[in-house]
């Protein structure tokens, strides 16, 4: 199995960190995701195309847990990834771990949820 080629996003509020687990590639989020979060995130999302083809995952796992915010341009870009993967064939699923504690996690993935609920679901934790 090849190795992932992701470089971590370390900002002073916002992170990404990437781990292959088998046939699943998790992503946790940390931090803010705001405007200064927006351009990193979609550029991140937009390499991940190519590794989740390269490595024929069938699962993509966001941890959002450790989130305190996220705005519509990075629930944008989640968007574009989404699509992006359906528009390839590609039936991989997308899955998103939120804070139970957190209710406005839900509510903002949800609309994700809905566009492609055959391929993104949402899990509380």
């Amino acid at each position: 199995m090849s190795s992932l080629r992701l470089e971590r996003v370390v900002m002073n509020s916002f992170g990404i960190e990437a781990a292959q687990r088998g046939d699943t590639l998790g992503i946790k989020l940390t931090g803010t995701g705001d405007m200064a979060a927006a351009g990193p995130l979609g550029r991140y999302l937009k390499a991940l195309q190519p590794e989740v083809i390269r490595l024929s995952v069938s699962a993509v796992e966001f941890d959002v847990r450790a989130l305190g915010f996220l705005n519509s341009s990075c629930l944008k870009a989640f968007i574009s990834f989404v699509h992006g993967l359906a528009s390839l064939g590609l039936q991989c699923r997308t899955r998103f771990l939120t804070d139970a504690r957190l209710p406005w996690q839900r509510r903002s993935l949800s609309a994700i949820e809905r566009m492609s609920p055959e391929l993104v679901s949402i899990a509380d934790t």
